[in-house]
This record gives structure tokens, sequence and C-alpha cells, in this order.
């Protein structure tokens, strides 16, 4: 456990400072912020900032394993069944789904918008 939440952090400083993104191929970009085991550890959840459409995203203070994150402006989780995102810092797309919002976790987090990706 301690060397995911390493990688959390690696992965959060260079959201942070500004790293190189990839090449966005659609037309929602959105800046990997951290991902968790997704429901009943099947795949991630994937918390993200979106770039480029504001109204798909909350504002949100995100807590990873009791302690702030940090607050973002347009959080989105995007669930990742198949682990097809794993080492993505961006996720671009142009299709996705609207799931049911996040209800019964983290109280922080309660009432996320929660999408997949087509």
């Amino acid at each position: 456990m301690k060397r995911v939440f390493q990688s959390v952090i690696f992965l959060g400083i260079g959201v942070l400072l500004g790293s190189c993104a990839d090449e966005c191929n659609g037309s929602i970009e959105t800046t990997v912020l951290y991902a968790k085991p997704g429901p009943k550890a099947v795949g991630r959840s994937i918390y993200v900032n979106v770039v480029n459409k504001p109204d798909l995203g909350i504002k949100q203070r995100l807590m990873y394993e009791g302690k702030e994150f940090g607050t973002f402006e347009h959080v989105v989780i995007i669930s990742d069944p198949t682990n097809r995102f794993a080492s993505n810092r961006t996720i671009c797309f142009s299709k996705f789904r609207q799931e049911a919002a996040t209800t019964g976790g983290d109280l922080t987090e309660e009432g996320l918008p929660v999408i997949t990706v087509e």
C-alpha cells in the first residue's frame, strides 16, 4: 500500500508541476489526479480534473488515505474496469456514458460524477 501511495504522490506532483501532457486524441481532455481500486476490486476508479469541459465535473476537495490531496475545480471519476488507462497522465476522449454518482464511500467524495469512456 505504501508503494501505491508513493505513486499517487509522484503522479500528483507531476500534475501540479505541469508535466508534459501526452497527445490528446479526443474533444474532452482530463488530467489524472490519482486512482483507487475499482468497485469490488475490479479495475480502477480514476480521479481526474476536466481541462476543457468544465460542466462535466464538480468542484471537490479530495482525500486520499485520510489526508487532503487538494481541491480541484472540475472533478470526475472515470470507471476503468479493464485498466485501459493504467499509465496515463491525461485521458482524452469524445464519447462517454454517465454512471450513478459516488455513494457510500468517503463523505468528501459523495456525489462525484462517474463516467465510463467509450
